[in-house]
């Protein structure tokens, strides 16, 4: 079911809206189905484009793997090593080559 949810929800998005176009409710303002019948509905179709594409292409293990209890994080934080990354990239500081779609050489 959590495959076809937004599925779910972007029809129901358009069926209201093709409720306040189409049969132009009196108990509602004029203004407000003027305005939210046609967000509703358009809205409403792209969210059933997302949520039919989703329900093609997410995979049955993906949604079995959204249930399951994930580990507890260890109290760990990863730092990222600047030292090592330094030494291993023996690049100039600045630019010593010539650049020639600006046609002379830049220091």
């Amino acid at each position: 079911m959590h495959r076809y949810r937004m599925l779910l929800v972007g029809t129901v998005m358009v069926g209201a809206g093709a409720y306040l176009i189409f049969r132009n409710p009196q108990v509602f303002p004029l203004w407000f189905v003027w305005l939210a019948g046609p967000f509703l509905w358009y809205s409403g179709i792209a969210v059933t484009i997302g949520g039919l594409a989703l329900a093609l292409f997410l995979s049955p293990e993906a949604d079995k793997a959204t249930r399951t209890v994930q580990a507890p994080e260890r109290d760990e934080i990863r730092v990222l090593q600047f030292c090592t990354i330094a030494s291993q990239c023996s690049a100039p500081a600045g630019v010593l080559h010539e650049i020639p779609a600006m046609g002379g050489f830049i220091y």
